[in-house]
């Protein structure tokens, strides 16, 4: 009896999920981005602090979750786009959360401050923009003191999650 239970939910649920599948249900939030969208230009964020090189991660992050999404080609000519993205990183900043017995801290923390807005190239109207993202991660700082390895590691994680966040905001709408 048990048996014949699991086989009829097991097939229940194959008919539920090729349904879904057959009628092309996908997730999609709120659909920010209009349906003649096939191309986006994706600026070098502007970088406003003193930390170099996170706007190019930021940047290549974006660039890069866009094109695994599969759905839109970035471009660097705006005559082949129908939608431009440009941001800054507002804010970098890093502080000690964690210290030895002698008072030199073992563990930092990054936190990143990100503004972005992509705009309709065809009619100049804003599609999505956000101001104030906070993005933080935590690295230890090693006793040999190779600080500057584990921040660009640490930068390296910030940016994918930064990315990653901005990227699902504009596509899924959340």
């Amino acid at each position: 009896m048990v048996d014949r239970v699991r086989l009829a939910a097991g097939l229940g649920l194959a008919c539920v999920v090729s349904l879904t599948v057959s009628c092309g249900y996908a997730l999609s939030g709120l659909g920010t981005l209009p349906e003649h969208i096939k191309a986006l230009v994706i600026l070098p964020f502007e970088n406003r602090t003193q930390r170099p090189e996170i706007e190019q991660r930021i940047t290549e992050e974006i660039a890069s979750q866009f094109s695994r999404r599969g759905k839109y080609e970035i471009v660097t000519d705006r005559s082949q786009a129908q939608a431009i993205l440009e941001g800054a990183v507002t804010i970098y900043r890093t502080t000690p959360v964690q210290f030895n017995s002698s008072g030199r801290a073992t563990r930092i923390e990054a936190m990143i401050e990100i503004q972005a807005t992509l705009r309709d190239l065809t009619n100049d109207a804003v599609i999505w923009s956000q101001g104030g993202l906070l993005f933080r991660d935590q690295f230890d700082v090693p006793e040999s003191g190779e600080f500057f390895d584990q921040e660009t590691l640490a930068l390296d994680d910030i940016a994918a999650g930064a990315a990653g966040a901005v990227v699902t905001s504009i596509l899924e709408g959340f």
